[in-house]
């Protein structure tokens, strides 16, 4: 693979109980070319002793430190995005466990796209393994388990109704970065915001079917996995009102970056909500 500038982006915040672990499946990757930046949000455990632990140790991990904090994961993990230059970026959660080939299966695949589609904004991600706390695998497939259809996501309509991929298995090119900022303050989430404008901009979102990190699910996630099963459902018409007030703000999120209209999010929501048991 030829020599490029490839980064990691890592948003901590109060992240002590796995931290460690993650970091070190992130050194001991079989392509070892990369650059790691760390923005913490402000931890009150032993998340800057842990990382400065690491900085110390190996040249190729930074602690970004803006004296800004209680951000949020989504707007760290763009405010990095925003302040670092380079080819290449993936983005890393605090909590989860690397496969030793993600940074290497990751970037063979955008290099195939790459040679194929010239100056394209393109993203590459990965299904995942759900585990538990100490890392027992729960479930072979995230995808699988949570109804996920990448192929059939991969489009610039219904990509505004569901995401399909998962911030921290994702890689995306630097075309990619370039029509992904500004960062639009309404976006529900940093992975879904550059997913949906690469696809404005007729890029490309490729999935690679094989689980190239585990992802640990544990009582303090922000986001996780659901089962998407009858209680799934069940929990939805439960919680009704709350339902219908994201999807409000979605509605109003998508009106204001020009997206479909309220019309097509329903008939879209419908579509997938049928699929994605199928």
């Amino acid at each position: 693979m030829s020599k490029d500038n490839i980064v990691i982006l890592m948003a901590t915040y109060n992240s002590q109980q796995f931290l460690r672990p993650q970091l070190q499946s992130i050194v001991e990757q079989s392509f070892r070319d990369w650059k790691l930046y760390i923005r913490d949000d402000g931890s009150q455990d032993n998340t800057l002793e842990i990382i400065q632990d690491f900085v110390n140790k190996d040249e190729r991990i930074t602690l970004i430190n803006d004296r800004q904090s209680n951000m949020g994961a989504a707007r760290s993990f763009m405010l990095l995005l925003e302040n670092i230059e380079a080819d290449y970026f993936f983005f890393c959660d605090h909590d989860d466990f690397w496969l030793p080939e993600k940074v290497e299966r990751s970037m063979l695949e955008m290099k195939k796209l790459e040679r194929q589609h010239q100056q394209v904004p393109i993203i590459v991600h990965s299904d995942l393994y759900v585990v538990d706390h100490e890392l027992n695998v729960v479930n072979q497939s995230f995808w699988k388990s949570s109804g996920i259809k990448p192929k059939f996501l991969a489009e610039k309509n219904i990509i505004q109704v569901f995401n399909c991929v998962t911030g921290c298995t994702m890689v995306f090119n630097k075309a990619a970065r370039n029509c992904s900022l500004p960062y639009h303050s309404m976006a529900p989430m940093h992975d879904w915001w550059i997913t949906i404008k690469v696809l404005q901009n007729k890029g490309i979102v490729f999935g690679i079917d094989d689980p190239l990190i585990y992802y640990r699910q544990h009582l303090s996630n922000v986001v996780g996995a659901r089962n998407v099963n009858l209680q799934y459902f069940i929990n939805k018409v439960l919680g009704l009102k709350t339902t219908l007030e994201n999807q409000n703000k979605q509605i109003q999120f998508l009106k204001a970056i020009k997206g479909i209209g309220p019309f097509s999010y329903y008939y879209y929501k419908i579509l997938y909500t049928l699929i994605r048991k199928m």
